[in-house]
């Protein structure tokens, strides 16, 4: 909105230069967008929040710019008049739901001209056009009241004036001479014949004021405010009157703006006051009372706050104070303040009035509810152990689609009460999902072999209440890796933090075929396992794809004590080994044997390939391994590790279910 100083002085003396105003009123809250020099004045462009409905008028402001200045107003309220009654026409409003109170004011021979200068620049700095000497006063009371006014002509009007819903397919031609089709969502006045204005929002072409027009009719209304926002929305129309009724405009002002209205047309045009007449009823404003706790307030701010200097700049603002000790005090919100309603609002407004800036910065206590290890810090050491392997991190949506999720199995989903979107209108059960489709956005823009993790929690409805838990999810398309590489991935994950005790276990896992649980000290914190062919379809993904979900928290718990030790400045030694697996025997079994003949000789071990052919017997694959053995103390000799992988093998070759090839 926009506004100039020149304006502004009608309410008070104003000495400080327009730069510094500008530094005082943003820094109070009222953010200045925009300042520049017109002429005489300077014009302010500020941005008007959603709850400041009183920034809407001049007054408003200038009550703000009195407060950063220390200074107080000069209001002249002028007196209402409201004889002689006007007879003959009616004001009929059909339902009071859309329209509170309507005031009509009727003035005779006028002679309507170009506006007087200090009257153009008023509405002109406020980005408005100037029209003439009737249409710019009515603007220049809406600008200062914050009531948005309307004339008619009034020799266009026939019989009574009507406040009704538009009847369908009724047509109307704005001032801005475009015409449109209403509809009941259209909040109108009419005359006995006609619609003559989009209420709160344009006037009708039949009815428009010119220097033509001798005779006016002058109205000021109280909308409601929701009845204004469908009626402009329907018709694609926003102007600077509906801007406010939408908004919420103040009763209380209501019959000032039209009263000067009416005696600002008079001087500048001539004519003489004809007739008043009123419908609905304006209602009674009550002052909201609030209780305030000092200590409450300095713990809010993390300062000591006196009572005295509270209520200084509580009064400042238009606050009147009911009572007040040294713990408490009792005060009346301002009528023009409609926004507060609870304690933490005068909290706001005494600490934006005081001084954001002399609030002193600290981080605030957080107790968690359960004592456990930093989890900020843990999440930070998965995050760089999943990059150091070779994983992207993608961050995906918490919402999703509840009729995607219900085609995958989940049930008993949390939904949300108001979703913007049908697509995202449940709390994700898994990260797979979301994993799942950045894979697919990636493959569908030629990438290849594409690894993503994610950190981030998932929400399950319980018998009562809900649970959200922190989970690290991996996934990635086939390329040149398989269901062996994302085992490597967990099992690098496990052994870097130190968890010893682990196995995997063959389990159904949701949407997922060949899946293992992950297992440590017989409770599960995860799974494995290659998408199921079904999800894939539904995706339009052709290639397999590896996903493995695993609960942050329990990982967490489990992990053990870091050990460190030197490295070896010896080298060391491989050795090859070719293998027949049978399907039913696990590769554990596989490792164990290696690892326990080796004893302290073993360094490592690596899948270098697998085979599964015609060659082979049924049911069995081949892998090729290779073995590293190394001592800290010493290099190796050949014999010896000769001796030692020929163990291996003959103790391998003796299994049931393992071939040496």
């Amino acid at each position: 909105m926009k506004f100039s100083l020149n304006f502004i002085k009608e309410f008070l003396e104003v000495k400080m230069p327009a730069q510094d105003l500008v530094e005082a009123l943003t820094m109070s809250g009222m953010e200045v967008e925009n300042l520049e020099k017109s002429g005489n004045d300077w014009v302010f462009d500020i941005e008007v929040t959603s709850n400041r409905y009183d920034w809407l008028s001049l007054l408003g402001i200038a009550r703000e710019v009195a407060v950063c200045l220390g200074k107080k107003l000069d209001i002249k309220y002028p007196k209402v008049v409201k004889e002689p009654v006007l007879l003959g026409r009616k004001i009929v409003i059909e339902d009071s739901n859309d329209c509170i109170f309507y005031v009509g004011r009727v003035i005779r021979g006028l002679n309507i001209s170009a506006s007087p200068l200090w009257l153009k620049q008023r509405v002109i700095n406020c980005g408005i056009n100037s029209i003439n000497s009737v249409v710019d006063v009515t603007n220049y009371c809406m600008l200062k009241w914050g009531n948005p006014l309307h004339a008619f002509d009034y020799d266009k009007l026939k019989g009574d004036i009507f406040v009704r819903r538009a009847k369908k397919n009724e047509e109307f031609i704005g001032i801005d001479g475009k015409e449109r089709i209403l509809s009941k969502d259209n909040l109108v006045i009419a005359d006995a014949e006609k619609v003559i204005a989009l209420a709160g929002v344009i006037g009708a072409k039949n009815s428009e004021v010119d220097e033509t027009t001798k005779n006016i009719f002058l109205e000021a209304a109280l909308f409601l405010p929701l009845s204004i926002r469908r009626s402009r929305r329907s018709v694609g129309l926003d102007t600077e009157s509906s801007y406010r009724f939408e908004r919420m405009v103040n009763p209380q002002y209501l019959e000032f703006a039209s009263e000067q209205a009416a005696n600002l047309i008079k001087e500048l045009s001539g004519g003489v006051f004809f007739g008043y007449k009123e419908a609905g009823k304006n209602p009674t404003i009550k002052p909201k009372r609030i209780m305030i706790n000092f200590s409450s307030l300095s713990d809010y701010l993390g300062l000591a706050c006196s009572a005295s200097a509270v209520r200084q700049i509580l009064e400042r603002l238009g606050f009147k104070t009911e009572s007040i000790s040294k713990e408490t005090a009792v005060f009346l919100a301002p009528l023009f303040r409609f926004d507060i309603q609870r304690e933490v609002d005068i909290y706001e407004e005494f600490s934006r009035i005081y001084g954001f800036d002399k609030i002193p910065s600290s981080l605030p206590a957080i107790k968690p509810k359960v004592k456990e290890p930093n989890s900020y810090e843990f999440k930070k050491e998965v995050r760089r152990l999943l990059v150091s392997m070779g994983l992207n991190e993608a961050v995906t949506f918490s919402i999703e689609s509840e009729e995607e999720l219900t085609g995958l199995g989940y049930e008993n989903l949390i939904k949300i009460a108001n979703p913007l979107r049908k697509k995202e209108n449940v709390m994700r059960p898994s990260l797979c999902q979301g994993l799942l489709k950045t894979i697919k956005y990636n493959l569908n823009r030629s990438q290849s072999n594409v690894s993503f993790f994610e950190i981030a929690n998932i929400y399950t409805k319980l018998k009562s209440g809900f649970e959200e838990t922190s989970q690290i999810g991996i996934a990635y398309s086939q390329g040149f890796n398989d269901f062996f590489f994302l085992k490597g991935l967990v099992n690098r994950l496990l052994d870097y933090f130190d968890i010893v005790e682990y196995e995997f276990k063959p389990e159904s896992a949701k949407n997922m075929s060949n899946s293992l649980s992950i297992v440590v000290g017989g409770q599960s914190i995860g799974c494995l396992g290659k998408i199921d062919r079904q999800v894939k379809k539904d995706l339009g993904i052709k290639e397999d794809l590896f996903f493995s979900q695993i609960n942050l928290q329990l990982l967490m718990k489990a992990r053990g004590i870091k050990k460190y030790q030197p490295f070896s400045n010896y080298p060391a030694v491989c050795r090859d080994i070719s293998i027949a697996l049978r399907k039913d025997k696990k590769f554990a079994d596989v490792e164990k044997i290696i690892v326990k003949k080796s004893k302290d000789y073993f360094s490592s071990l690596e899948i270098l390939d697998r085979y599964q052919g015609q060659d082979l017997e049924k049911n069995y694959q081949a892998f090729t391994l290779r073995i590293f053995y190394q001592l800290p103390e010493r290099t190796l000799t050949s014999d010896e590790i000769d001796s030692l992988h020929l163990m291996i093998r003959d103790q391998l070759n003796a299994q049931d279910g393992i071939q040496i090839r």
